[in-house]
């Protein structure tokens, strides 16, 4: 095991891995007892040009977390605990240009199964809750705080990070340990946690059983891209068909 608690320096990368966690898994837990509410970021008041400086520095923030804590952290433990090379940590996270057309076919095949399993998922939950299918989505949280132009810059550019994290760093740490099913399990129930702050226990189902495809399709291409064209085209489409049915049915 590279990692040694007598070395300052591994020290310091896992305290950074515990702000991490703490930020993107432990956060959504805790708000569970908490129920926060967004805070409305704007005004009546505001001019237009004030309310879109507020806007980007929000999505700038935002996007600035999500890149230290899921991408800058893991880089610094390979740096600082395994001390090997980019070639190398490129190599362990799988992201090869090796494959790539093969990649893309099984992350497209990837996003029709997520979208089978939603809607049943969906169906399920509705049936067995009796739940405003308004609630299942955290879209609405999000409109509070972002334009349409802005909600397509963060699903497209948060799901590198996040597959980076869950299905680079994490998925090789746990299944060189413990093998593939360990590593399947233990990235998706905490990629699940990780969504629990939206909406009700749905949305974290769902990004569970994501998070099980994803990781999937990763190890049978032995290609992180696989996860992150399936991602991002899903939070795309998601996305699009949301904003076209509310548009539709109003």
């Amino acid at each position: 095991m590279d990692f040694n608690y007598k070395k300052p320096h591994h020290l310091v990368a896992l305290l950074l891995l515990i702000g991490s966690f703490a930020l993107f898994i432990v956060y959504p837990i805790l708000s569970l007892f908490y129920s926060p509410q967004i805070p409305s970021a704007y005004t009546d008041s505001m001019t237009s040009f004030q309310r879109l400086t507020i806007e980007i520095s929000l999505l700038f923030t935002q996007l600035l977390l999500v890149f230290i804590g899921l991408i800058v952290v893991p880089i610094l433990w390979y740096t600082l605990v395994n001390k090997i090379t980019l070639k190398e940590m490129y190599a362990r996270l799988q992201l090869k240009r090796e494959g790539w057309d093969r990649a893309l076919l099984w992350g497209i095949i990837t996003v029709i199964f997520a979208f089978a399993m939603t809607v049943i998922i969906g169906l399920v939950y509705i049936y067995l809750t009796n739940i405003d299918t308004k609630t299942l989505s955290n879209i609405p949280d999000l409109q509070q705080l972002f334009s349409l132009p802005s909600l397509y810059i963060l699903v497209t550019l948060q799901p590198f990070c996040e597959e980076f994290f869950y299905r680079g760093f994490l998925l090789e740490k746990i299944t060189t340990r413990g093998g593939p099913l360990l590593g399947i399990a233990v990235t998706s129930v905490l990629f699940g946690m990780s969504h629990l702050s939206y909406t009700y226990a749905y949305a974290a189902i769902t990004a569970a059983v994501l998070g099980v495809l994803l990781a999937l399709v990763v190890l049978k291409t032995k290609n992180l891209y696989s996860a992150i064209v399936a991602h991002v085209t899903i939070n795309i489409v998601s996305l699009t068909l949301y904003m076209f049915g509310t548009s539709f049915w109003v």
